[in-house]
């Protein structure tokens, strides 16, 4: 399902509510393969660690996204800069002791 920039900060609000902390506890990243980037680049435990990730419209939109949350909510994460169309995730994960920036 794909989710405007709206629908994606709303469910990562509500994602980030649910599980607590402040916003600089998460890492919040734009990729084409959030599987990836998630379980295996940040090393994110599938089963014990908070993640969630949204496909955005475009890869703008999910820039748009990304930039809400680490300018305006201090959220963790490296700003993307370049990316092509297929480079349309945004996700977040509650970043741990057994988690890679």
């Amino acid at each position: 399902m794909v989710y405007s920039v709206q629908q994606i900060k709303y469910e990562i609000l509500a994602y980030i509510k649910e599980f607590g902390g402040d916003f600089s506890d998460y890492y919040v990243g734009v990729t084409h393969d959030p599987e990836n980037a998630l379980f295996k680049n940040h090393r994110v435990d599938r089963k014990k660690d908070p993640w969630l990730y949204k496909q955005a419209l475009t890869f703008q939109a999910a820039r748009t996204a990304q930039d809400y949350f680490l300018s305006r909510l201090k959220a963790d994460g490296e700003a993307v800069m370049d990316g092509d169309e297929d480079t349309d995730c945004v996700y977040v994960y509650k970043k741990s002791k057994s988690t890679a920036p």
